[in-house]
């Protein structure tokens, strides 16, 4: 959608204020066209039918509360939400709402809407103003009327605090927001994220003997910083693996979910580091170039022009990572489709072969993923490195797929 826009359009806040400074009414036609096409109810019907049972919903605050002079977005997506619950009610899906993006942004990058803009954490009419936003979603999505099929509600995606100050405003928000959920419903469980602060940041945080119903969202990828994008296969599953520990403590003390990952082994994605901003993995990041020597062919695009040897990866990325997360509360895969990424697509690893069906089957890692050979084998040279299974744990789903730009715009 910002193709054919000024390079200064780079989000959510600048893309509305494009078509508020052009034309309005065109502008609004052509998101609304997105919302009316993009995620259909056909899109929740094929979720269903391949074992999944929830489906995480980013919305940004401009769609909720009322807007002031300097937040020129593009409204309007509420109803579409709306619709989207309903849809899920009718096909037995499971519904968490996300709140995306906060007034005044909470991290700086363009998945909050504002680009550059991380003032949140300070500014106490910017942290009620998004109170009010959850307050309107708890009030509108525990309504009889959807039958229960909104579960959670996550305050915030990823906030990034710098440091202690904005950390304790984080915290005093996320019980404020708890504290309002539950004085409209009992129910519906409260997701806080752990604002990339790692696990142990928040133990003994929100007591069960005095909250209940809290999920700790954390994000896991392999692609924002150099050293994780340079890895190779194996190192990356090893990586993963590294996790468990940490995760399975973690969801001891609070339920622990993997509120993001996927299967894509770079960042070169179009976007996907932000507009014009190129990829880590074959140094074309503007303004600062990585020194990293990939090449994004074969890396991104269509799923039907991978390798076999890339295709491979992708399916043990997911099996591994899948049954790593189902040890803790479970997992949520970014995202259900993509213009053009296969290798961030949940639709299109299906299509494509490296997300089995059913999807406890885990073929690619003979069943038992995080048993690697001691060997000098590698999925680099094309062998396996994974040891043939004994048993392996059929543990049930809890959370398990986003849908990209469904309602975020």
């Amino acid at each position: 959608m910002f193709e054919g826009k000024p390079d200064w359009v780079i989000d959510e806040l600048t893309y509305g204020a494009y078509w508020r400074s052009t034309n309005y009414t065109r502008g609004f036609k052509e998101v609304e066209g997105h919302w009316d096409s993009w995620i259909v109810r056909k899109d929740f019907e094929d979720i269903k039918r391949l074992g999944l049972n929830t489906v995480r919903i980013p919305i940004g605050f401009w769609s909720i509360i009322p807007l002031g002079p300097d937040e020129p977005f593009m409204t309007g997506a509420f109803e579409y939400l709306q619709r989207a619950v309903v849809w899920c009610r009718d096909i037995g899906l499971a519904v968490m709402i996300d709140l995306h993006g906060v007034p005044s942004g909470q991290n700086g990058f363009d998945n909050s809407g504002s680009t550059n803009s991380r003032s949140w954490f300070t500014n106490t009419t910017s942290i009620q103003r998004t109170l009010s936003a959850i307050t309107i979603l708890a009030q509108e999505f525990t309504a009889s009327s959807y039958g229960g099929t909104v579960v959670a509600i996550e305050l915030v995606n990823e906030p990034f605090p710098y440091g202690d100050n904005e950390v304790q405003a984080l915290r005093t928000f996320y019980e404020d927001g708890y504290g309002l959920i539950r004085g409209v419903d009992g129910r519906v469980a409260v997701v806080i994220s752990d604002a990339f602060r790692g696990l142990r940041e928040w133990e003994g945080f929100m007591p069960s003997n005095r909250f209940n119903r809290v999920v700790l969202d954390t994000h896991i990828y392999s692609m924002f910083t150099i050293e994780l994008v340079e890895q190779g296969y194996t190192d990356k599953l090893r990586t993963f693996c590294d996790k468990l520990p940490e995760l399975v403590q973690s969801n001891q003390n609070i339920w622990t979910v993997v509120g993001e990952f996927t299967t894509a082994s770079t960042d070169c994605a179009a976007y996907l580091n932000g507009r014009g901003k190129g990829a880590r993995w074959d140094s074309t990041t503007d303004p600062s170039p990585t020194n990293l020597t990939g090449n994004c062919r074969g890396k991104t695009g269509s799923g039907a022009d991978f390798s076999n040897e890339y295709t491979d990866y992708l399916a043990r990325s997911f099996e591994t990572q899948t049954w790593i997360y189902e040890q803790a509360s479970g997992w949520i895969y970014w995202c259900w489709k993509t213009e053009s990424a296969s290798e961030w697509a949940f639709q299109d690893g299906v299509t494509y072969g490296w997300v089995p069906q059913p999807l406890w089957d885990r073929p690619a890692t003979l069943g038992q993923p995080c048993q690697f050979n001691d060997s000098a084998q590698s999925i680099e040279n094309g062998s396996p490195p994974f040891t043939t299974p004994d048993t392996f744990r059929h543990l049930p789903f809890l959370l398990l797929i986003t849908m990209f730009l469904t309602l975020y715009l």
